[in-house]
C-alpha cells in the first residue's frame, strides 16, 4: 500500500481536479463558453472532496477549498509581483514548518487557558513532597503564547516555558509575554526538545503526530507527570481525564498520566 504524503496529496488532488473540470469541457458537459467562475468553483468542489477521500487533515481541506478562488480573484485584481511576494514571505513565517511537522497554527482561546489553569492547580502545583516548590511547564508548540500568557499571570509563583518552529508566531509571543518573568519562550524544532523537566506538557497539535508525541512523552517524562492535549486523543490511549471547556467549539481537553 502506498502512503502519500501531505504534499503529494494536495498535489494529487488538485491536479485530479483540473483532470475531471478538463473532462466535463472536453465532453461538452459545461456547454461551449462555460462561466470561467464555475470553472474555478468546480476546481475547489473537486479538489475539497478528492482530498478528503485522500484523508487529508482538515485544515487541507479549507486550503483546497479557498486557494483557486483566492487565486482568480487575486488575478483579476492585477496587483504588482510586489505584493504577491509579501505575502508569501508572510506565509513563510507563519506556517513555513507546518509541511514538515504536520502542525498548523491553532490558538488556544482564553476559555480553554481557564480550563487548563484551574487543572494545574490541584493536580499538579498544590502536589507532591512540596507543594510550595517552583515547578515548569512547556507548552509544545506555543503559538503567538496565549496560553503561556495566561498561565503565567495565573501562576506568578511557577515557571512556564514554550517553543514554537514559525517566527513570526513566535516574535508575536515573545511581545505578548513580555514582562513576565516566570516566562520563557523559545524559537525551534520542539520534537528535538527533552520532555524530561517538566511536570506537565501542553501541545495543541493535529492527528497526525499524536502517535509520535505519546511515544516521545513515554520516553522523557518522568513518572506521575501530565501529557495534556487539546482536541486530539493518543490513539489506542485510554485519557486518564477529559477536561471539557465551555467554549463556542466545545473543546476538550485530554490528560494523560505518565
Amino acid at each position: 500500500m502506498i502512503r502519500l504524503g501531505t504534499l503529494s496529496k494536495a498535489l494529487l488532488a488538485q491536479v485530479g481536479a483540473m483532470g475531471v473540470v478538463l473532462l466535463a469541457l472536453n465532453l461538452g458537459l459545461l456547454g461551449n463558453t462555460p462561466f470561467i467562475g464555475w470553472l474555478v468553483l468546480m476546481q475547489s468542489g473537486i479538489a475539497t472532496i478528492f482530498a478528503w477521500l485522500l484523508k487529508s487533515d482538515r485544515w487541507w481541506l479549507i486550503i483546497h477549498a479557498v486557494f483557486p478562488v483566492a487565486l482568480a480573484l487575486a488575478s483579476r485584481l492585477q496587483l504588482d509581483s510586489a505584493w504577491y511576494l509579501a505575502g508569501f514571505v508572510v506565509l513563510l513565517l507563519v506556517f513555513g514548518p507546518t509541511v514538515r511537522t504536520r502542525v498548523p497554527l491553532y490558538l488556544s482561546n482564553q476559555t480553554t487557558a481557564a480550563a487548563l489553569t484551574g487543572f494545574l492547580k490541584p493536580h499538579v502545583f498544590d502536589l507532591g513532597p512540596d507543594p510550595g516548590a517552583q515547578k515548569t511547564v512547556l507548552d509544545f508548540g506555543s503559538g503567538t503564547g496565549s496560553m503561556l500568557k495566561h498561565l503565567a499571570r495565573d501562576h506568578p509563583l511557577h515557571r512556564f516555558e514554550g517553543i514554537e518552529g514559525a517566527w513570526l508566531p513566535y516574535l508575536v509571543s515573545r511581545l505578548a509575554c513580555a514582562g513576565l518573568s516566570n516566562v520563557v519562550i523559545k524559537q525551534g524544532d520542539f520534537w528535538s526538545k527533552s520532555l524530561t523537566p517538566y511536570c506537565a506538557v501542553y501541545a495543541f497539535l493535529s492527528t497526525e503526530p499524536m502517535p509520535r508525541l505519546w511515544e516521545k512523552a513515554k520516553r522523557e517524562m518522568t513518572p506521575g507527570s501530565f501529557l495534556i492535549s487539546n482536541s486530539f486523543q493518543v490513539p489506542g490511549q485510554t485519557p486518564t481525564k477529559v477536561i471539557c471547556v465551555d467554549d463556542a467549539r466545545q473543546t476538550e481537553l485530554f490528560v494523560y498520566r505518565l
